[in-house]
């Protein structure tokens, strides 16, 4: 029988939510500020689309266009056992911005939960590391 997977992890920063935003989508580029491991947050992703207020675009291709907001940078992750999103969503209020990372998804009884065990630790490990150094960005 699948079940359900919703974790999340989250932090506020004191910067606005578009500079937050704009790092957030630098991630995994040569221009980021954020030199973290971007591919942990992909491991498992076989096909991975960002998508921006229901936007989609091509995968890793994080770009903010006109007319959108800056609320979020969400991926699909399409894999054996393992069907769902993971990405960051953004709230502000002033100078504060909260930044959430979720994963959401449907697991197999099997192999979806084996895949997220075997995970979980290298995607709470990267959030932590992404959220300190995204600290550190902030105060520069």
């Amino acid at each position: 029988m699948p079940i359900s997977l919703r974790e999340t992890r989250s932090r506020t920063f004191h910067g606005t939510k578009r500079r937050i935003f704009h790092l957030l989508e630098e991630m995994g580029t040569s221009a980021t500020d954020l030199a973290v491991r971007f591919s942990t947050l992909h491991a498992f992703a076989r096909t991975s689309d960002a998508r921006q207020d229901g936007g989609v675009a091509p995968r890793h291709a994080c770009r903010s266009r006109r007319g959108r907001s800056e609320d979020r940078i969400v991926w699909r992750i399409e894999n054996e056992g393992f069907d769902g999103t993971h990405g960051f969503y953004l709230t502000s209020e002033g100078k504060e911005t909260t930044v959430e990372y979720r994963v959401e998804a449907i697991l197999s009884d099997t192999d979806g939960r084996l895949t997220w065990r075997r995970f979980e630790d290298q995607f709470e490990r990267a959030i932590e590391a992404l959220f300190d150094k995204l600290t550190r960005v902030l105060k520069r």
